[in-house]
C-alpha cells in the first residue's frame, strides 16, 4: 500500500468513550506508515543509484556521440580529400589523353599529306611520261616533211585501220577524261 491520500483517507482510528484513541490501533498505524516509510526511503535510494548510474552512462553516451561525431567528421574530411584527389588524377588523365590523341591526329594530318604530295608527284610524273610518248607518238605521224602520216611503219605488223582505231580511241578516253 502507497502513502497516497487514499491511504491516509481510509485510516479510522476508533474513539474509546469519546476522549481517547485505542492505543493499538494508533501504533499498528504508525507501524504501517513506518515501514512503507521505509520501503519509499529504499526505493527511493535505488532510483537516485540508479539515476546516477544512468547520469554516467548519459556522460559516456555523450562522450560516444562527441566522439563518434569527430570520427565521422575525420571521415567525410577524408573522403572528400580522397574525392577531390581522384577527380585530379582524373583531369590529369583526360589531359594526357587528349593531348596524345592530338599528337596523333597531328601525325596522322602529317602522313596523309606526304602520302597525297607523293601520289600528286607520281601521278604528275605519270603524266609527264604520258604526254612524252603522246607528243613522240604525235610527232611519229609527220614526215619530215612536215606531212601528217598516219601509215604504220614498214614492217611493223600493224595495220593502218588498228591505227586509227587506237587513235580514236585514246582521243576519246582524254576527252572523257576531261570531263
Amino acid at each position: 500500500m502507497a502513502l497516497d491520500k487514499e491511504y491516509f483517507d481510509s485510516i479510522h482510528i476508533d474513539v474509546v468513550k469519546k476522549k481517547y484513541y485505542n492505543a493499538n490501533k494508533v501504533e499498528a498505524v504508525f507501524q504501517d506508515i513506518r515501514r512503507q516509510a521505509e520501503a519509499l526511503n529504499e526505493e527511493n535510494e535505488q532510483m537516485r543509484t540508479q539515476l546516477e548510474a544512468l547520469n554516467g552512462k548519459t556522460l559516456e553516451i555523450g562522450d560516444a556521440v562527441l566522439t563518434a561525431q569527430a570520427v565521422y567528421k575525420q571521415i567525410v574530411n577524408k573522403a572528400r580529400e580522397r574525392a577531390a584527389q581522384i577527380i585530379a588524377d582524373a583531369e590529369a588523365e583526360k589531359a594526357e589523353i587528349i593531348r596524345d590523341a592530338m599528337e596523333q591526329q597531328e601525325y596522322a594530318v602529317k602522313r596523309v599529306q606526304n602520302c597525297y604530295e607523293k601520289i600528286q608527284e607520281q601521278h604528275s610524273a605519270f603524266m609527264d611520261a604520258i604526254n612524252s610518248e603522246w607528243q613522240e607518238f604525235l610527232c611519229g605521224l609527220y614526215t619530215e616533211d612536215g606531212e601528217f602520216d598516219m601509215r604504220p611503219p614498214k614492217d611493223s605488223g600493224i595495220s593502218q585501220a588498228d591505227i586509227e582505231s587506237k587513235v580514236g580511241n585514246i582521243a576519246k578516253a582524254l576527252f572523257s577524261d576531261d570531263d
